[in-house]
């Protein structure tokens, strides 16, 4: 009987549901998942304080509860695996391909984006098609991405680093 009348429930709750409803549970996931990610980059910031400066993270006080969500976080770190040597790639202006959604400019981040924008009737052009209204754009999102690619260079070779320091490699520098 509980049965029927779950179904019954959610029939009448899948009825209720409207664009904006569902528009505004896809805010809210999105906003506690950007919370969740700002809380794992203070944690990974914290800790790499804490190296650098001798200290454990216990002896700060810090007792962390789970120690999986930490080792799901930096894997490279925890094992003893040998990390991927990071290498890296600049950005080249002349090479990078854009696209127009939702009325702004995007850099196409990886070429498997490609296809899906496609196949969702999103054209991608070279730099050199890049609609005029648009030109202004492209240099702060290449910026932008350099940016990033630096951040993730440098976040990579911290792992490196601890890594290699532990087995004699070579120690990599920061861009």
């Amino acid at each position: 009987m509980s049965i029927l009348l779950e179904k019954r429930e959610l029939k009448k709750a899948a009825k209720e549901l409207t664009l904006g409803k569902l528009t505004d549970v896809i805010d809210t996931l999105n906003s506690v998942l950007a919370e969740r990610q700002k809380e794992v980059e203070l944690i990974t910031q914290l800790e790499q304080l804490a190296k650098s400066q001798g200290f454990t993270l216990e002896q700060l006080g810090y007792k962390l509860n789970n120690e999986m969500v930490l080792e799901s976080a930096d894997p490279a770190v925890r094992s003893d695996k040998r990390p991927t040597k990071p290498k890296f790639k600049t950005i080249n202006k002349d090479s990078q391909y854009f696209y127009v959604e939702n009325g702004q400019l995007q850099l196409l981040r990886t070429h498997t984006m490609k296809k899906g924008l496609q196949d969702r009737g999103i054209d991608v052009v070279p730099v050199t098609k890049v609609d005029k209204k648009y030109a202004k754009q492209i240099d702060s999102l290449i910026t932008d991405a350099t940016a990033q690619a630096v951040e993730n260079f440098n976040a990579k070779v911290d792992a490196w680093n601890e890594w290699a320091a532990a087995n004699g490699e070579e120690i990599l520098s920061k861009k």
